[in-house]
């Protein structure tokens, strides 16, 4: 028996009957729904129901709330910060970290970065993460935080070890406690970098025996780190800082 589809809605009222955008109306229609089907509306937030097709107009969907269940947030969330990758590879790394149940990507502007901006709130990026959601079935989006320098990141309070991404590193499993997983661009982290990672404690470990690509990094450090905690998180629950040392 296949997953219901997955819709994205603004707000989510608790009973009653709910209008699907038009973006959201076509995918449903694109799936080729009918009335009476039961469908799963979802706010990104941790609220989600089960909803039944009322009417399929046009332009819209009408649905009916048959009861909101509530996720609650990851706490301690499971946060990845790397070096930002080029263009669509980023496109590309976002639904992985979604899928593999990282809460928080924390974007770095390090020494060797190639891309030193990005805007959380576009558009596009929006979207992207609203679809990853659909597809990974799970009732937070990905939070993206504002870019930040290394020595920002590790100012915060680590609530577990710490790990960073390096191909000279520790090979082998993670601590299961690991709440922050930290990797560089593709040239690595500059000497003044890795000193500030040593003394903030935190340890160096590799995810593959190559040099690796920001966002093929990240995806090896959210894996070790799921791995690593043996837990089913639906929001998940755990920190992860990437980057191309691997």
């Amino acid at each position: 028996m296949s997953s219901p589809f997955w819709a994205y809605v603004e707000a989510l009222p608790e009973t009653g009957v709910l209008v699907l955008s038009p973006e959201e109306s076509r995918h449903v229609a694109a799936r080729r729904l009918r009335a009476g089907d039961v469908i799963v509306a979802f706010d990104g937030r941790g609220r989600q129901a089960p909803a039944r097709v009322e009417r399929i107009g046009r332009r819209d969907v009408e649905l009916v709330v048959l009861g909101v269940e509530t996720t609650p947030a990851p706490s301690p969330p499971f946060v990845l910060a790397s070096a930002i990758p080029k263009g669509e590879r980023l496109a590309t790394m976002l639904p992985m970290l979604t899928q593999l149940g990282v809460d928080v990507w924390q974007p770095l502007e390090l020494e060797d970065s190639a891309v030193r901006r990005i805007d959380p709130e576009a558009p596009r990026m929006r979207r992207i993460l609203i679809e990853s959601c659909k597809v990974a079935r799970r009732a937070w989006t990905l939070v993206i935080e504002p870019v930040c320098a290394l020595e920002s990141l590790l100012a915060k309070d680590a609530t577990g070890p710490v790990v960073y991404g390096d191909r000279e590193g520790l090979r082998g499993g993670l601590d299961a406690a690991t709440r922050l997983v930290v990797i560089g661009p593709e040239a690595g982290f500059s000497e003044r970098e890795h000193r500030a990672l040593r003394e903030a404690g935190a340890t160096p470990h590799a995810f593959a025996p190559h040099n690796l690509r920001i966002e093929t990094a990240a995806i090896a450090g959210a894996v070790a780190a799921w791995l690593a905690r043996g837990e089913r998180a639906g929001g998940t629950s755990a920190p992860v800082l990437a980057g191309g040392s691997g």
